[in-house]
């Protein structure tokens, strides 16, 4: 893969409020690459997970790990990812 997220190694999903959410891909020092409002409300699960996923791979990246996603110290969900 090359391209803008050739080098993403996390994607970061955060809750912006009203059901709303923000979806960002980190590089591997953290450093924010892209951001992008996803069109979907509601709760996390069973809501946005599933179209995060759908997301990632129309971005050709992929989800890594049995169960990627843990929350962070932030309380954003966050999950390492790879070029698919």
């Amino acid at each position: 893969m090359t391209g803008r997220f050739s080098t993403a190694r996390w994607v970061v999903v955060e809750e912006q409020g009203d059901g709303r959410w923000r979806l960002a891909l980190h590089d591997e020092a953290d450093d924010e690459l892209g951001a992008f409002g996803i069109g979907v409300e509601g709760p996390w699960d069973p809501d946005v997970e599933p179209h995060v996923s759908f997301a990632l791979t129309q971005l050709g990246l992929a989800l890594t790990g049995a169960r990627p996603w843990r929350v962070d110290e932030l309380g954003d969900h966050r999950a390492p990812v790879l070029p698919a």
